[in-house]
């Protein structure tokens, strides 16, 4: 038996059979990787590819992570806060393009009070109440995401970025930790949200032995949802200077967790245009189900995202022709 196979039987594997997985230079296995991943796709996930907006309502954040734009001390970043008025426009205009489900994403920005996003939550369910609602909060207190949840929020996305603790101080200040990570994980989890993780691919000093320990620990945390965040450099950080995260990489590393969680949701991010003008498409071919696109209440050339009205992709691994069908939101889980 190769090891595709037995990783679609068992959904896991050896150390040493991940990393082959994940360096291989051998054709076939390349090969049958990805076409495990798109039957996956094909016969569990009935081809749907959902849309979900993402909003980043602000870009203050209190933490100093070393690749990430908006870290504190990066004083050349223009900082804003959207209002009430400003994040219900912008989600009434994804709403408008067929979005169900919108993700509120932010730096760890202190502004924002459990008051203020309680009040912030409990509108949104109420203008539209047929949508998901997903956080991306950072770290927060087990009693905040407690009130976040009962007041309106669905899911929760918290990457852990690396499994590796000596990788992990090497992205973060020494006041940082991994274990900080899993623990507000396993609170959110326990609470009740819809779990959305995952780990950051491609970044500085990262090695493949440390990839293989994101898939152990994803086997771990068995979430509902995968996010894979793909290292662009950015400016205002250490990593300024550092190549951007490798597609090939990437996308293996898609399609083995699409053969580990076969009815998870996987994520295909904006950011990865950065890396490939195709990469979302490229993402959804290797085995992701989900495009996530920016929503923007000030900015109209954010309706080039998607078309004018759609919920989700409709595809065929083996065609090159792509079109947007109608189908039920994403939040409305099988």
């Amino acid at each position: 038996m190769d090891i595709v196979e037995q990783l679609k039987q068992n959904s896991t594997l050896t150390e040493d059979q991940f990393l082959e997985l994940i360096k291989t230079n051998d054709p076939t296995l390349r090969d049958s990787l990805f076409t495990a991943a798109q039957e996956a796709v094909t016969y569990l996930l009935e081809r749907k590819v959902y849309l979900q907006g993402v909003l980043t309502f602000t870009n203050h954040c209190s933490r100093n992570c070393f690749y990430c734009e908006l870290r504190a001390e990066n004083k050349d970043m223009k900082r804003y806060r959207m209002n009430w008025e400003q994040i219900r426009a912008a989600c009434a205009e994804g709403y408008h393009m067929g979005l169900r489900t919108f993700i509120l994403e932010a730096g760890e920005d202190p502004y924002y009070t459990d008051m203020i996003m309680c009040n912030l939550l409990a509108n949104l369910k109420e203008e539209f109440p047929d949508c998901a609602l997903t956080l991306a909060l950072g770290e927060r207190s087990k009693a905040s995401y407690t009130r976040l949840f009962k007041s309106g929020a669905d899911r929760y996305l918290l990457r852990f970025e690396t499994a590796d603790p000596l990788h992990f101080s090497r992205l973060h200040p020494p006041s940082y930790s991994l274990s900080t990570k899993i623990n507000c994980f396993n609170d959110i989890k326990e609470i009740g949200y819809e779990t959305d993780t995952g780990f950051l691919v491609g970044a500085p000093y990262e090695m493949p032995d440390y990839l293989v320990r994101d898939l152990t620990l994803m086997q771990e945390l068995s979430p509902q949802s995968i996010s894979l965040s793909p290292f662009v450099p950015q400016e205002g950080t250490s990593f300024r200077r550092h190549l951007p995260c490798g597609l090939e990489t990437y996308l293996r590393l898609i399609a083995i967790l699409r053969i580990m969680f076969p009815k998870a949701n996987i994520a295909a991010p904006y950011r990865l245009k950065h890396v490939h003008p195709q990469g979302q498409l490229m993402a959804v071919l290797a085995g992701a189900n989900v495009l996530r696109v920016p929503i923007c209440p000030i900015c109209p050339a954010f309706r080039c995202c998607g078309p004018s009205r759609a919920s989700t992709w409709d595809w065929s691994p083996t065609a090159s022709r792509w079109s947007w069908t109608e189908a039920t939101p994403l939040w409305e889980r099988r």
